[in-house]
């Protein structure tokens, strides 16, 4: 075989491979199912709504599916495709030497956006 022949040869097999690798490669990032339980409340917006569990978790709610808007104050659990939000994870420790605690109750990091399928009530009541 012609030195030619063999240097085309190989560089077509190299574009060849390199063309598959990337497509079999990489995974994009999808939302994935998740259930959790919490009250659910009024969002901030109009027709918003956001869980939020006993340990202070907060998800932005919403679906297209689902009627959560009958369902406000009560305790629910939940099940969608959750959005991990980009801070969930965090801590906030800004105001953690300030000495009054009572200040941050309330506030409660973004555990991500859930676009609910299906939901059961707990209780009628978030107690």
């Amino acid at each position: 075989m012609h030195p030619s022949y063999r240097i085309a040869l190989s560089l077509a097999a190299i574009l060849l491979l390199a063309g598959a690798l990337p497509a079999s490669a990489v995974t994009t990032a999808r939302p994935y199912a998740e259930s959790a339980t919490g009250c659910l409340q009024k969002g901030d917006k109009p027709d918003s709504y956001k869980l939020v569990s006993k340990d202070g978790k907060t998800w932005e709610v919403w679906s297209k599916t689902v009627s959560l808007a009958g369902h406000v104050g009560h305790m629910v659990t939940l099940t969608g495709d959750v959005t991990k939000s980009d801070m969930s994870g965090m801590k906030d420790t800004s105001m953690s030497k300030m000495g009054d605690s009572s200040k941050m109750s309330g506030m409660s990091m973004s555990s991500g956006t859930m676009n609910v399928s299906s939901m059961t009530m707990v209780s009628a009541t978030c107690s």
